[in-house]
């Protein structure tokens, strides 16, 4: 005896073709990517050690750098500049209105600590000049020079600066990227028992 099977009415299914599964993983992992980039944060931390704040990390929640002309003076009374840009760093929010003025604002909390540095640049460059990407020596003679490094931190509501010895100061800045706007780059300075490093991204001031 045999037996006949129904007839499924309509069409028959059609699997995807290779375009299609091409397609569908290439979109997953684009989908993918853009969680992952989401997720991501490009997080500026400084490393600290001094005897005011012993060994501290810290994020970097705000930092700015205005600049001011430098005049150096040779044993011949000549008369050269550089462009300083004076950089202020903490892990808290500065006041970076009216050219930096209130940079050096009161801190508020115990907690709250400031890193400051300066970078001269080029010789003959002068406030309105932009800042240079390269490296800041601290050893460089005048130019081209990381100078005057310091952190402010707060104790019993009181504000100390640990200002780092200049004849001691070994290391560098490197600048690695410049805008209009902004300049990120990487601090590794020490002095004695007292160490800055880490990366950092400022926003730059200009003077209205």
């Amino acid at each position: 005896m045999r037996i006949r099977m129904p007839r499924i009415s309509g069409t028959p299914r059609k699997t995807p073709g290779r375009s299609v599964l091409l397609r569908l993983m290439y979109l997953i992992l684009v989908s993918m990517t853009a969680v992952t980039g989401c997720s991501k944060t490009d997080t500026n931390s400084l490393h600290l050690k001094s005897p005011q704040t012993g060994e501290k990390e810290f994020i970097v929640k705000s930092c700015y750098a205005f600049p001011v002309t430098k005049s150096f003076t040779d044993m011949s009374g000549k008369i050269t500049t550089g462009v300083s840009y004076n950089v202020h760093c903490a892990n808290y929010d500065l006041d970076g209105s009216n050219f930096g003025l209130g940079l050096n604002k009161p801190m508020t909390s115990d907690d709250h600590v400031r890193v400051m540095f300066s970078l001269v640049g080029d010789e003959g460059t002068k406030e309105d000049s932009a800042l240079k990407a390269g490296t800041y020596a601290a050893k460089a003679d005048k130019y081209m020079k990381v100078e005057t490094v310091g952190i402010v931190t707060r104790k019993g509501g009181t504000e100390a600066k640990n200002w780092f010895d200049r004849s001691s100061l070994n290391g560098e800045v490197k600048i690695s990227s410049v805008s209009d706007e902004s300049a990120s780059g990487e601090i590794d300075v020490t002095s004695g028992d007292s160490t800055i490093k880490g990366s950092f991204t400022m926003k730059l001031l200009k003077r209205k």
